[in-house]
């Protein structure tokens, strides 16, 4: 048995680098870190079918790839999406993408766009998890506890000594929604905990609102809305944190309008930040390399000879229908959606995946982090992790793969340049 201490996690977006692996003859396995995703995705047997699947029968990698040639070659819709690789992996399918007139997307973009939109229409000012972790003494919690989506969140907060903040004066206000019960264990005695507006039946924006109106002076001081009004405005450094991807209900871009505006309006008398979390299975590494490559964000395609960005007509789920050959790509983890579509559907994922209904073409390939290195980027977007490799169980990366593809491609057309063709 070896054990490799303080390995980085690559999964849900925060970045934890303190996962400690056991490793044997039979796989890996974690040590138990309080975090679910990490506690169950570590876990790998060593033992591994490595041969792909074609119509579920195996068949050799060389094989597989001519056969995604041929797929992806002679296709008149292709969609990559899934996209849930390291960042190498994501800019080897944006150059497959514009090599055949793809559309490309992330599995998890919904909460990307639900931010982006409203950036878009009216900017933001956003903080990292650092700043939260040392400058922060309010915490305002908008819609569902974010540790349903990234466990971690408060024990990153409250376990390490605040750096420009007295640790024991800090306090989370949830609003609309309720901490989870780890959360109330994790945040314990020391920090000052309380909810505002649940057990009600008003919605997410309606309570957004009621605090601006209350930030603007227009509701009574006895209002629990005039209280965290008070409260926002009398904090050293507010952040607003919310999961977009959590919200439920029509129109879930307006309830991040409501706190971009709401946070404008704090941050002209004291500090406030917002801190949007999304980013599980690189999400936001994916977008960062699609607008490398670019200039536009994921949900862009390649059918017009340039890259085009429409944010409705090139969500994953709308091209799904559409495309003759999707290639789905899942790198992170052995889960993958039910894909409903009348075409072939190649799929790039971990030998562990169960997948239904078994695609025309499965390509076994390693998971960043544990198969091999990879960077992904943080929940925050500012930071770009490392990631190295754990075992090696003779899977490829899926820009290994991806990069097999191309050159066959190339290939191909040369042979049929020299044939005059």
């Amino acid at each position: 048995m070896t054990f490799h201490p303080d390995i980085l996690c690559p999964f849900c977006g925060l970045g934890c680098g303190d996962i400690g692996i056991d490793r044997d003859q039979s796989g890996i396995a974690p040590r138990p870190s309080g975090c679910p995703q990490a506690d169950r995705l570590f876990r790998r047997p060593m033992a591994v079918p490595t041969d792909a699947r074609l119509d579920g029968a195996a068949i050799s990698m060389d094989d597989a790839i001519a056969e995604a040639v041929r797929l992806l070659g002679s296709s008149r819709a292709p969609l990559i999406a899934g996209l849930a690789a390291d960042v190498e992996g994501v800019l080897a399918a944006l150059s497959l993408a514009e090599r055949i007139g793809a559309t490309v997307d992330h599995e998890r973009s919904d909460a990307l766009f639900r931010n982006l939109s409203v950036l878009r229409r009216f900017g933001w000012s956003v903080t990292t998890l650092a700043e939260l972790r040392n400058r922060c003494d309010l915490v305002l919690v908008v819609g569902p506890d974010p540790a349903a989506a990234f466990p971690r969140l408060w024990e990153r907060w409250v376990v390490p000594e605040p750096a420009f903040v007295d640790g024991n004066g800090r306090s989370v206000v949830f609003l609309g929604g309720a901490p989870l019960p780890e959360t109330v264990q994790c945040l314990g005695a020391r920090i000052e905990t309380s909810v505002v507006g649940t057990g009600t039946q008003t919605d997410l924006a309606t309570l957004v609102g009621g605090l601006r109106t209350a930030l603007a002076g227009r509701l009574a001081d006895g209002d629990p809305m005039a209280a965290l009004a008070a409260r926002l405005r009398s904090a050293r450094y507010a952040v607003v944190v919310w999961a977009a991807g959590l919200f439920e209900g029509p129109q879930p871009d307006m309830i991040v309008e409501g706190l971009v505006r709401l946070i404008r309006t704090v941050d002209g008398t004291t500090r406030c930040a917002g801190l949007p979390l999304s980013g599980a299975d690189n999400l936001i590494g994916a977008n960062q390399a699609c607008g490398w490559r670019t200039g536009f964000p994921l949900r862009t395609g390649f059918d017009g000879g340039g890259p085009l960005h429409d944010p409705e007509r090139f969500d994953w789920r709308t091209r799904l229908r559409d495309a003759d050959v999707t290639l789905w790509i899942s790198a992170f983890r052995p889960d993958a959606p039910p894909l409903t579509t009348n075409g072939s559907v190649i799929m790039l994922a971990p030998p562990e995946a169960m997948v239904t209904p078994e695609p025309a073409l499965f390509i076994p390939v390693g998971t960043p982090g544990i198969d091999h290195p990879g960077d992904v980027f943080r929940a925050d977007s500012v930071v770009a992790l490392h990631a190295g490799a754990l075992i090696d169980r003779g899977l490829p990366s899926v820009a290994g793969v991806i990069g097999r593809m191309l050159a066959a491609l190339g290939q191909n057309a040369k042979t049929r340049e020299d044939a005059g063709c």
